[in-house]
């Protein structure tokens, strides 16, 4: 059978989602809000951007601090199978969508300045020059954070507003 438009891909059919009360015929009500990730995935997801420069940072003094990259991809899997389970979905469109990706690209861009930045300080300010790799990952963690989070309040915003708008039209 070919998709049309009236095969009800693209457009529901007449009796699904529908309603029926004497003789009229209502959509269902809009779906409930949708909540967003939890603060503490954000603040992990930054943690992780930021393990490399940590652990480079303190790798000469604490050894055991490399393994820091690692441990974090194994939590975040850890917390992706069990705690955010029902929230894949969610998840995969907030990391997929166009402002994730040029968070990416602004984080890619940052580490580079500071990088640059912090080469050319280090050459008048011998102190700087230990605490590179620091600074870079605490930058990369709040950016990484902050960002993340102000993708989900938008994507958030434009679809409880839409499910409101829906609920209202409704009434």
């Amino acid at each position: 059978m070919s998709d049309t438009f009236h095969s009800g891909k693209y457009f529901p059919r007449e009796d699904e989602g529908m309603v029926h009360t004497a003789g009229s015929h209502t959509r269902k009500s809009a779906e409930p809000q949708v909540k967003g990730l939890p603060p503490w995935y954000f603040v992990l997801a930054g943690a992780l951007v930021a393990s490399f420069d940590l652990s480079q940072q303190f790798i000469v003094t604490h050894p055991a601090v490399a393994a820091l990259p690692l441990v974090l991809v194994t939590a975040h899997v850890i917390v992706w199978f069990t705690v955010l389970s029902r929230r894949r979905e969610f998840i995969r469109s907030v990391w997929r969508s166009k402002r994730a990706r040029l968070l990416a690209a602004a984080l890619f861009a940052v580490r580079m300045v500071l990088q640059l930045v912090l080469t050319r300080l280090v050459d008048s300010s011998a102190p700087l020059h230990s605490y590179a790799h620091l600074i870079m990952g605490l930058a990369l963690l709040v950016l990484t954070t902050a960002g993340a989070w102000f993708d989900q309040w938008l994507i958030l915003r434009t679809l409880n507003k839409d499910a409101e708008q829906t609920k209202e039209q409704h009434r």
